[in-house]
């Protein structure tokens, strides 16, 4: 996989005008929900438990949160959601999220998940897409020790400032 500086060497990069300036489009990200996926002798024997559901999707905004940082515009993916309800697992079915994000105006979807081992163990994964491509372009996971609000937000931190965001981001069309 190539990383975000030798895809916008290798490809050119779109840009509108704006008054006779060149102004380089940011890249557009429709941030699906992310998953649970809860393998832990807890999960099976107790079920969901609403704090970890409540993290779970602050998981989402903050990884939404750190792409606007990052110069990517965050598209409101909502729309694209009712679609993809027969779609048990987004993770596992990439083209369905491209397409949908695709719908909305995206140039990339993010897709993602939290797996829970244990209450020790626990990761977190995201994952880039391009829409036009299908390919990922940006992804990695975040192993976290302790199922605490403390421990999620810094493994989402960690996560998206030591490997997703490392690089600069590309402008929109050179992915």
């Amino acid at each position: 996989m190539r990383n975000w500086r030798e895809a916008a060497l290798a490809t050119a990069t779109v840009a509108m005008f704006s008054g006779g300036h060149a102004v380089a489009a940011p890249a557009k990200a429709a941030v699906f929900p992310f998953e649970f996926i809860d393998s832990s002798q807890e999960g099976e024997s107790n079920g969901p438990r609403q704090d970890e559901t409540d993290r779970v999707k602050r998981v989402a905004e903050q990884v939404a949160e750190f792409l606007r940082k990052g110069s990517i515009d965050v598209v409101d993916a909502t729309p694209a959601q009712a679609g993809l309800k027969d779609v048990k697992s987004l993770k596992d079915c990439i083209p369905c999220a491209t397409k949908a994000a695709g719908a909305v105006g995206a140039d990339l979807v993010v897709v993602g998940h939290i797996q829970k081992v244990s209450n020790l163990i626990l990761n977190i994964n995201v994952q880039i897409v391009d829409v036009k491509t299908g390919k990922t372009v940006r992804g990695g996971s975040a192993d976290i020790r302790g199922n605490t609000q403390e421990t999620w937000d810094h493994g989402t931190k960690y996560l998206m400032t030591r490997n997703i965001l490392k690089d600069p981001m590309p402008e929109a069309g050179a992915l």
